[in-house]
């Protein structure tokens, strides 16, 4: 994440966690600053999540999986 305010993050966490695909959403104290766990029915669908509905959100910096 890049933005550390109140507001981004929970705005951010309130998106990420309204998703269907979502089944466990962890923030964490350092480095990764969530674990996302989605399911998915094959690649094709993993990359429309990622590139659809993570990459591009406020505050993401980066998206490793």
């Amino acid at each position: 994440m890049s933005a550390t305010d109140l507001r981004s993050v929970q705005a951010f966490e309130a998106t990420v966690a309204a998703h269907d695909e979502v089944i466990e959403f962890r923030r964490m104290f350092g480095r990764p600053d969530y674990v996302i766990r989605i399911a998915v029915a094959d690649h094709a669908a993993y990359e429309a999540f990622l590139t659809g509905k993570l990459i591009g959100l406020p505050g993401v910096l980066r998206v490793e999986s």
